[in-house]
């Protein structure tokens, strides 16, 4: 193997023989122009750029055509290229411009000359051999990929400064918001300052109102001690105005006339020598006067009737029993007095639930609570009957001078208004018949019973009282009012339980170690009202103005004096021990 130089390039020849050596030279010798054809331009190396060689340029491109040819036309035969050479000088153009490039890259300038030269020739050729041949396929040009990464370097470069300023834009908003936040630490450490000091100034303060609070407490709580006493007190002074005016009081009213009566009578026997005096004309008979507490003569409103009697019901909120009995002949105005009509002609019963209702809020203020339940009873031919449960029988029983009403309902009070319906139920339920001296007779007695507990939670006091407001039957003769049958049996009834009410309440007055309660049902009922020492009691009696009762109008009159004159001793308090 003999080894030549050309050019400043290693090549390496074989021997062989005659019949192939030709053969071999076409097929090596291309290479070698193709190697001069490989370098990089001079440009590259130096630094600089240049067109040359570059396909782009018109003038380059005519002299390399002109060159071309002149050399294909010396050449010998073995040397020109043929479309074999074609083929392999195009297969294997990619591995001798590594080795060309490799090899240009440690030459000397005059030696990079001289392979631009021959770079040139190779590049007219190859321009022959393609134009001959066809477009013969090529690699990238290491430009091009150097223009590629140097374009994506850029792109990354780019990208890297975009991330940069964001970065530090990013960086400046940081600094931003922590010099806010700093200040914003400064501010809050001088709030928290503030209110430090603000809060130790409001402990002083809430100390300084603690202790005014507890003098104030104890200010009220003897205003509470002194307000109880004189409350008590009060209590003690309005009871004993009420014994002074007699445990039994007894008021006489006479009721004004109807147009019916007007046209067929008068009324010129009744008198009033005095605001508290009533006397009896009967003719030739001397008159007879009366003193009551009360006279309350035809003009006396509703209104002004209960004013004189609001007094006597207000001791039942003080713990005391209290009786109201309306008493009189039939047809002299008892249930009008008692239960009244509508508006302003409401009676007792009505007007005293409201007054209770004001009073007890009034009490309330002083530290008392009240408690109300309302039960309505009627007593019919002597039995006890409830008139808010379907008029069911009820029993009564004494013990130890105690009355028991068993069966009898109570109904809780919490408002006026739930007042209004028991009234109705107990009216629609009650006994009455027409006779000739009233077309709506009462034929049994009516017991309104108001059930009052009170407490004051700062006294320990508690009690329990009774409040009953009694609309009695009327009393009559038969031969007056002209029943028969069953309304003469209702009628002996009533004439038997008001004479014994009339009877224990003389023996009270003769001070009797035995007072027949258990006679009937209405002085059982009654007698925690009657009883000695534990009750106040006030009748109202009613008289009929009309000549032609005159003479039962005297006898109502002359029964409420004999209970006047009665003594029952002083009422206790009914406390709860």
């Amino acid at each position: 193997m003999n080894i030549r130089r050309r050019s400043g390039v290693s090549r390496t020849s074989t021997a062989a023989s005659p019949k192939t050596t030709g053969v071999r030279r076409l097929a090596i010798r291309p290479p070698t122009v193709s190697r001069l054809a490989g370098p990089l331009p001079i440009s590259l190396s130096t630094g600089r750029h240049s067109t040359l060689g570059h396909s782009g340029c018109p003038t380059l491109n005519k002299n390399t055509t002109c060159l071309t040819e002149k050399l294909a036309t010396k050449q010998p035969s073995y040397l020109r290229p043929t479309r074999n050479s074609v083929s392999s000088v195009a297969s294997q153009r990619s591995t001798s411009s590594v080795i060309n490039r490799t090899v240009v890259g440690a030459r000397t300038i005059a030696a990079n000359r001289e392979i631009a030269t021959s770079r040139t020739i190779s590049a007219s050729q190859r321009t022959t051999t393609v134009s001959r041949s066809g477009p013969v396929p090529r690699t990238p040009s290491e430009l091009v990929q150097c223009k590629e990464k140097l374009m994506q370097l850029e792109k990354e470069l780019t990208n890297k400064d975009d991330a940069l300023k964001m970065s530090r834009e990013l960086s400046e908003m940081l600094k931003s918001s922590l010099e806010i936040n700093k200040a914003k630490l400064e501010n809050t450490s001088l709030e928290r300052d503030t209110l430090k000091d603000a809060v130790i100034t409001l402990k002083e303060k809430v100390e300084e109102f603690r202790v005014t609070v507890e003098q104030g407490e104890a200010r009220m709580q003897s205003l509470c001690d002194q307000l109880n006493e004189k409350e008590a007190m009060i209590r003690v002074l309005h009871n004993d105005v009420v014994d002074l005016r007699g445990q039994i009081r007894v008021a006489v009213r006479v009721r004004p006339m109807l147009k019916s009566e007007a046209e067929i009578s008068s009324a010129n026997f009744i008198e009033y020598p005095a605001v508290n005096e009533i006397a009896v004309n009967l003719g030739a008979k001397s008159s007879s006067k009366f003193t009551f507490e009360k006279v309350f003569t035809p003009v006396f409103t509703q209104k002004t009737i209960f004013d004189n009697v609001q007094d006597f019901i207000l001791s039942s909120l003080h713990g005391f029993n209290i009786g109201l009995i309306a008493f009189g002949q039939t047809g002299s105005g008892k249930t009008h007095t008692m239960r009244g009509g509508e508006g302003d002609n409401e009676g007792i019963i009505p007007r005293a639930a409201s007054y209770l209702f004001k009073e007890s809020k009034k009490l309330e203020e002083t530290g008392w609570k009240f408690q109300f339940s309302l039960s309505f009873l009627e007593i019919y031919n002597n039995e006890a009957y409830d008139l808010l449960n379907n008029h069911a029988a009820v029993k009564l029983r004494l013990v130890s001078n105690v009355v028991s009403i068993d069966g009898l309902t109570e109904h809780p009070l919490v408002k006026l208004s739930d007042m209004a319906g028991l009234l109705c139920i107990a009216d629609k339920n009650r006994k009455t018949a027409a006779t000739k001296c009233n077309e709506y007779s009462s034929r049994s007695h009516a017991i309104y019973i108001w059930n009052i507990k009170a407490q004051q939670e700062s006294t320990g006091i508690s009690t329990s009282s009774v409040l009953k407001l009694v609309d009695l039957a009327g009393s009559e003769r038969a031969k007056e009012s002209g029943v028969v049958g069953q309304q003469f049996k209702e009628m002996t009834n009533i004439n038997q339980s008001l004479s014994a009410l009339q009877k224990c309440i003389s023996m009270q007055k003769a001070r009797s170690q035995h007072v027949p309660y258990r006679d009937t049902k209405l002085t059982q009922v009654l007698m925690d009202c009657l009883g000695r020492g534990n009750s106040k009691t006030m009748v109202v009696v009613n008289i009929n103005p009309c000549n032609e009762q005159a003479t039962e109008s005297k006898r109502s009159i002359e029964f409420a004096a004999k209970m006047r004159d009665t003594h029952i001793g002083s009422a206790v308090q009914q406390r709860d021990l």
